[in-house]
């Protein structure tokens, strides 16, 4: 029992890690995609929430059926040949941008905190991701399952610490953000959208870790529940302060140090991990992508990528989330919708055959 509880708290571990970005961490996105909906936002985060555990539990519980090792078993046959290529070349675009946007960020911070020129501190964070990835799936499970519960539990205390501490706080920002749609609804779709074309590659990976149907399926519902109940803190945090903490490059951050530069160094590190994680799990899934296309070892093409992350990874933070993820939003949101319809529509043979099966098991009783 409590081998198959370790089972399941990794995988969602691994793919909670895919969503728990830095964007994630730093209030960034849950501002962008839900806090100025006001009102609005608590709504759509549920409605992401339940929709992060729809997909999590669809894709682990094919991955873990149908024996999936890859993402493109699990994506061709999904869509078909044609919109299978359209969505490879989306997913290797995205996880690219990605990973060089994490490099660049936790580059930023290395930088900082340890006053070492910026492009030396991206090497190093670089050269740290190369070593990861030659450890492959392994390594990226055992640091996910190491790093995500210190991000939960870092992000939902210090969530509920700025909530509790309102009162002390004053702040002196000004500003307004732009929205990406006028609906709270579609806002959430996009985020669910652009998180879950990563987090998709990142699962079909998972088949040595299902060791049941069971764990799976708790791994994928837990890990979307988890998930909800982190960006409903994160958002009531934020809200508590919105619009005047709008023109913040880092939300959290900027509301945790008006408390406490103490408290403000310790989140710095949490944010570190999160930029560390995402660059990860989206730099493994990229460096997956190609190798199955081209007949060159594995270990060359993950120092070649690392090397070209350097030079690529100057565009803003967020930038990156208020420009780049809606554009993959929309994109991913087809291959969301295929999922959903496809898990639906196989509802009715799956009833079908368990009372076939029950039927059978009856008559030979």
């Amino acid at each position: 029992m409590l081998s198959e509880f370790k089972n399941i708290f990794k995988v969602a571990s691994i793919y909670m890690a895919t969503i728990i970005g830095a964007g994630f961490a730093s209030g960034q996105e849950i501002m962008q995609f839900f806090t100025s909906y006001y009102e609005g936002g608590f709504y759509g985060i549920v409605l992401a929430g339940v929709l992060f555990s729809i997909i999590g539990y669809v894709v682990l519980d094919k991955v873990y059926s149908e024996r999936i090792r890859n993402y493109e078993e699990f994506l061709f046959p999904t869509v078909g040949w044609f919109l299978g290529w359209v969505m490879e070349i989306l997913v290797t675009l995205f996880m690219i941008s990605v990973f060089c946007i994490m490099i660049a960020g936790a580059g930023g911070i290395v930088s900082d905190k340890l006053n070492i020129s910026n492009q030396l501190a991206v090497l190093i964070v670089a050269i740290i991701c190369a070593m990861v990835f030659f450890t492959e799936i392994k390594g990226i499970m055992n640091i996910s399952s190491i790093v995500t519960p210190i991000l939960i539990f870092g992000i939902m205390g210090f969530g509920l610490y700025i909530i509790f501490s309102k009162e002390m706080s004053v702040f002196s920002f000004y500003g307004s953000i732009s929205k990406f749609t006028h609906n709270w609804v579609f806002s959430s779709l996009l985020y669910v959208s652009y998180n879950s074309i990563t987090s998709i590659v990142v699962m079909c990976s998972l088949l040595p870790y299902l060791k049941s149907r069971k764990t799976a399926a708790l791994g994928g519902v837990f890990g979307g529940l988890m998930l909800c109940l982190m960006a409903i803190i994160i958002n009531f945090a934020i809200y508590l302060f919105y619009p005047n903490i709008a023109t913040k490059e880092l939300p959290v951050m900027g509301m945790v140090d008006s408390f406490s530069v103490l408290l403000g160094g310790f989140y710095t590190i949490i944010l570190l991990l999160a930029m560390f994680v995402s660059a990860l799990t989206a730099g493994f899934g990229f460096v997956e992508r190609i190798s199955n296309k081209v007949n060159i070892s594995k270990k060359i093409i993950i120092l070649v990528i690392c090397a070209l992350a350097i030079p690529l990874s100057n565009v803003g933070f967020s930038g990156l989330i208020s420009t780049i993820y809606p554009i993959f939003g929309y994109m991913g949101m087809f291959m969301v919708f295929v999922i959903l319809i496809q898990s639906f529509s196989a509802v009715p043979s799956r009833i079908r055959n368990k009372t076939t099966g029950r039927s059978v098991r009856t008559a030979r009783k």
